[in-house]
């Protein structure tokens, strides 16, 4: 199975003695079919998802384009003359991954340029990319460049860098059409899409000249500035020191642009439309109200959380919003009830946790036989149940807020069992035996046995703190744990009062019922998912099962993944790549937990200098199905884990 990574590397000839010492080689040698071959050490960044090696491949042939002569030579001439014609040169190339007939992995290069080595060349130099932007190749000014960082705008398109979240440049670079160079950061993180980079940042955004003497050994390639790390420091303290650049947010010619096309987007999206029934409207429709009422609330979600949120609620038993306290996780709930047109009472009913709940009497009540009376808890669960009864046909949301204050096992346990039924005539919550019926007086009220039907879906919200206790592995089995995104404090400026103000309320009559609801849904039994995804999710099944016999993929998570991928919206948002990428976090990893002796080798090793993992199971099979998806989710929650191990010697 072949890998190409899409991103310019930068290498020189390695050395006699670091080939030999870790393969065993001569750096250049005639192979078994009489053709030159050599090996490069990478002296660039790499991506990611790239493994923990140094050497690549090459082929005298690779040279010939270049003028290199010397393949016709002996083994000991030919030696020479490569030795003699990368010398005082740099090899620019993209890696790629290739399995040989023998099973056996090898990494060679592709797109070979050859550039000059700057005259302080030494070899302990390590370069790190910097995307480069223009008027010339990008079609806009300096002054419009800044306003576009300082909005968090799409810049345009770098094509040889890694566009991997985790491989977010620190620092960019402006260059004007007389050559000169403008770094601006710092940054924390990134999008890429169609429209290219946008970048956000934890900081207030400076800039600071690029030094003209700097270029002298910086190396400049597709629009990205390989940059030494001697002047990566120095720009870093350059930037440090800088203070915040004064760019105006509005009223300038890119922001007037811009509240136009926010103006034009809020007419055609964020308008009430009267015509929109939501007793009739589209999928599409809904995700398009679910996203206006997000923002007309004050809420900023990147829309991948509310298509993973909207998925999880059509296919799920048990969706849970998990993350740090403030990222408004109920309110997302109550905003997607919204949506939905739930407005009668109990349609969406807020369940407040409470502490001290130790069983389910705490949630549900209890038959109180000494007064006759079925005593009904005051969490309101048990009227909103009554009217799912006895309004069939229309939805009803039960969130639990905070729900891990008490122990989830104890006082929802009847829950977890009934969420594990078919849906029919015979999934219901029992309040009480049978034979109670005829001594309580509200048994009419309150019968023995209430049916949960498909109108009923629960949710709940979660704090991960030292306050909360964590879930066991029955209630992971049955939920998927969504982490909402922290988007860049600057996107909150696309909230301000006034937008929220001249945004019109949420439009539309009727609500969505279950009929409509179920048009949504894909309740087909049969496994829809691609063979490789399968073979993937067996893959981590024996890798855990290695660890721990307890641990793994068990067949009802195979089959709630398969439901909630056949569930996806129709929307190039959010894709099938990136949905299974969010199922192995929320569905998989969220159980895999414990100490560093057992867990090690299937996380990997964290490693403080590069801030990537080494040695790890988990990530050496996400490279080979690279194909299913990139994975980014997944290898930072990887990552994450591998640090807790590291520091902790556990992780949660």
């Amino acid at each position: 199975m072949n890998k190409t990574w899409n991103t310019n590397l930068i290498g020189v000839l390695a050395s006699e003695e670091s080939v030999q010492y870790a393969l065993r080689k001569k750096a250049i040698f005639k192979n078994v079919q009489d053709v030159l071959q050599f090996y490069v050490r990478i002296i660039s960044k790499t991506p990611s998802s790239f493994p923990t090696i140094k050497l690549i491949t090459f082929f005298g042939t690779d040279l010939e384009k270049w003028g290199f002569e010397g393949n016709h030579l002996e083994e000991t001439e030919g030696r020479r003359a490569v030795y003699r014609f990368l010398e005082d040169n740099l090899l620019v190339f993209k890696p790629q991954q290739k399995i040989r007939y023998d099973g056996q992995e090898v990494f060679d290069g592709t797109d070979l340029i050859l550039i000059p080595k700057s005259e302080r060349y030494h070899e302990g130099v390590s370069l790190t990319p910097m995307p480069i932007f223009s008027e010339e190749e990008h079609g806009m000014t300096q002054v419009e460049f800044e306003l576009r960082l300082q909005a968090g705008e799409w810049l345009g398109n770098i094509a040889g860098i890694s566009h991997e979240q985790k491989d977010t440049p620190e620092y960019i670079l402006w260059k004007t059409s007389d050559t000169v160079y403008t770094v601006y950061g710092e940054f924390s993180g990134h999008h890429y899409g169609e429209e290219g980079f946008s970048f956000t940042r934890n900081k207030l955004l400076k800039s600071a000249p690029f030094d003209e003497e700097w270029l002298d050994d910086c190396y400049e390639v597709d629009h990205t500035m390989f940059v030494p790390h001697e002047i990566f420091m120095y720009i870093d303290g350059t930037i440090e020191a800088a203070e915040p650049l004064e760019i105006p947010y509005r009223k300038s010619p890119l922001m007037e642009k811009t509240e136009q096309r926010v103006a034009a987007a809020q007419a055609q999206t964020l308008d009430p439309v009267v015509t929109v029934d939501r007793s009739r409207m589209s999928e599409a429709e809904l995700m398009q109200e679910f996203i206006r009422t997000t923002m007309e609330q004050g809420l900023l979600y990147d829309k991948k959380d509310l298509y993973n949120f909207h998925t999880a609620m059509k296919s799920s038993n048990l969706v849970i919003l998990a993350g740090m306290s403030g990222t408004g996780k109920s309110k997302l709930v109550q905003a997607y009830a919204r949506a939905l047109g739930l407005t009668d009472d109990y349609q969406m009913t807020l369940v407040p946790v409470r502490p001290a709940w130790t069983d389910d009497a705490d949630v549900i009540g209890y038959a109180d036989t000494l007064n006759e009376q079925y005593r009904p808890g005051d969490s309101g669960v048990i009227n909103a149940l009554l009217s799912a009864k006895d309004n069939s046909n229309k939805l009803h949301i039960i969130c639990f807020d905070e729900m891990n204050l008490a122990r989830v096992e104890h006082y929802f346990s009847q829950f977890l069992s009934v969420l594990e039924m078919e849906a029919g005539p015979g999934r219901g919550l029992r309040l009480y035996n049978d034979d109670l019926k005829s001594q309580l007086k509200n048994s009419a009220t309150y019968p023995p046995v209430i049916p949960i039907g498909d109108n009923v879906i629960f949710v709940g919200t979660v704090n991960l703190d030292e306050s909360t206790y964590h879930f066991s592995d029955k209630v992971l089995d049955r939920a998927n744990v969504i982490t909402l995104n922290v988007l860049s404090f600057d996107s909150l400026m696309m909230l301000t009062k006034e937008m929220r103000e001249t945004t019109k309320p949420a439009g539309g009559n009727g609500t969505v019922t279950l009929d409509l609801f179920d048009s949504y849904r894909d309740k087909t039994k049969d496994i829809h998912m691609k063979e490789s995804e399968l073979t993937l999710l067996w893959e981590i099944h024996t890798e855990l099962q290695k660890i721990n016999k307890n641990l793994g993929v068990g067949p009802r998570i195979v089959r709630q993944i398969d439901q909630y991928l056949k569930n996806l919206p129709d929307s190039s948002c959010f894709t099938r790549e990136e949905a299974f990428d969010k199922q192995v976090v929320q569905r998989i990893l969220t159980k895999v937990r414990g100490p560093e002796d057992l867990l090690k080798r299937f996380i990997g090793m964290y490693d403080t200098v590069t801030e990537n993992i080494e040695a790890s199971i988990l990530g050496d099979l996400l490279d080979k199905y690279h194909e299913v998806s990139e994975f980014y989710d997944t290898r930072n929650v990887l990552v994450q884990k591998a640090k807790e191990l590291k520091h902790n010697g556990y992780t949660l």
